[in-house]
């Protein structure tokens, strides 16, 4: 019987032990992704960066999370670069804001689970087609969706939400939808304001979502990095 005892014990402490190696062990895509040559995560560049990874939470168009282990704003080396200068840019001239992330890399297993559900739809315009040329920018850790925070961490008002599918989320209508009342002067005022700082780092943005900036062309983003499967 005290041999069964002393036996029982090292099997539990063994069992607890291998458990907690077990835990510390990343898994999925953010240990893919911490593994890929040139991705960083985005955060040791920018400290200030708050992160709010969209697509691992269920709010977002596709209703669940995508994401699963990732929580972390992974980016090409240069793209964090980039940010940075944008956050310290911001910083200079609204030392009292800062930089929310909502979506950075997307592997292009993401892509396809995006584009199963948009395909054939209205909101099909809004999601690379992950079987095209270049599929999303995102997919090379080359592009970054994000809005302006306050003191709390909480996002500015920009008119609509992220991943909203319409003409109020996109740039090139802002003006007419001011003038038409459907946009207030603030709100297009901290749109410009997120495109200035982003812009003045180098980023791109497109006329079609107010949060999303590219790192680079397509063209240069597929001759410079690779898609992360």
């Amino acid at each position: 019987m005290k041999r069964w005892k002393w036996t029982r014990g090292f099997f539990v402490v063994g069992l607890l032990l291998s458990t907690w190696a077990w835990a510390g062990q990343k898994t999925g895509i953010e240990a893919n992704l911490s593994a890929t040559p040139g991705m960083v995560d985005a955060s040791v560049k920018v400290p200030e960066l708050k992160v709010e990874l969209k697509y691992s939470t269920a709010d977002n168009f596709i209703g669940k999370d995508v994401y699963g282990d990732m929580e972390r704003c992974y980016l090409q080396a240069d793209a964090a670069a980039m940010l940075a200068k944008a956050a310290a840019v911001l910083k200079r001239i609204r030392p009292e804001l800062s930089l929310l992330a909502y979506d950075c890399v997307r592997p292009v297993s993401v892509q396809r689970q995006m584009w199963k559900v948009v395909k054939g739809t209205k909101m099909q315009g809004y999601v690379a087609n992950p079987n095209s040329k270049t599929g999303s920018i995102h997919n090379y850790g080359c592009a970054v969706d994000l809005t302006l925070a306050d003191p709390q961490g909480k996002p500015l008002d920009l008119g609509t939400a992220f991943d909203f599918f319409g003409k109020a989320a996109q740039p090139r209508h802002e003006l007419s939808l001011l003038r038409a009342g459907k946009l207030t002067e603030p709100q297009v005022a901290n749109r410009l304001l997120l495109r200035y700082v982003m812009t003045e780092a180098g980023f791109q943005p497109i006329s079609s979502e107010w949060w999303h900036f590219n790192c680079a062309s397509p063209s240069q983003t597929r001759r410079k990095y690779k898609k992360v499967p």
